[in-house]
């Protein structure tokens, strides 16, 4: 069925969102690419209220933000419920911040268990694209004693079981050792 001219839309309000509907269907005639149904369904997605529009779930409270800023929020932003009730999604009640200043102002006084730590940890190490500086200890008089030698920056490298970088920003940091070499 193609839908040739849009209809007023309204609403079922499945979740008991607090919204202005009039404010939620100007924002989905502003999202939307085509004309779409008149019949919206508002509806729990995750723990937010959500509509679809088109293929697309979008929560009520980032779509509303969106049209009232008249801008795609991009991921990095999130939308903050002021009074901390995620149903009530009314213009005064919402406010735009970034993720890390969000998760922080909702983390702020949790106290975590060695053993979550331990799982975020881990889960961190498991990230693709990010590398995770592990420090290696490696005394400078050692490290001057094995470059007196003569050893190689990679047989150090080795023998400590680190990157030659590791050695390399050693001897950056200590351009003693290379002095002392001489």
């Amino acid at each position: 069925m193609t839908i040739k001219a849009q209809k007023e839309i309204s609403f079922i309000n499945e979740c008991s969102c607090i919204v202005d509907e009039t404010d939620l269907a100007k924002a989905i005639l502003w999202y939307q690419d085509y004309p779409m149904l008149s019949k919206k369904k508002i509806y729990m997605h995750g723990c937010y209220p959500a509509v679809s529009i088109g293929k697309t779930k979008i929560h009520v409270h980032r779509l509303l933000m969106q049209y009232w800023l008249g801008i795609k929020l991009p991921f990095h932003a999130s939308i903050h419920h002021v009074n901390e009730n995620k149903l009530d999604a009314r213009k005064e009640n919402l406010a735009v911040v970034i993720n890390s200043a969000h998760n922080s102002n909702h983390n702020r006084g949790r106290i975590l268990s060695d053993n979550h730590k331990k799982k975020i940890s881990k889960a961190n190490k498991n990230r693709k694209g990010i590398k995770m500086k592990k420090r290696h200890l490696i005394p400078n008089y050692q490290l001057q004693d094995l470059l007196n030698h003569g050893l190689s920056i990679n047989t150090i490298a080795k023998l400590y079981q680190c990157d030659w970088s590791t050695i390399k920003s050693r001897i950056h940091e200590n351009p003693e050792l290379l002095e002392a070499e001489k």
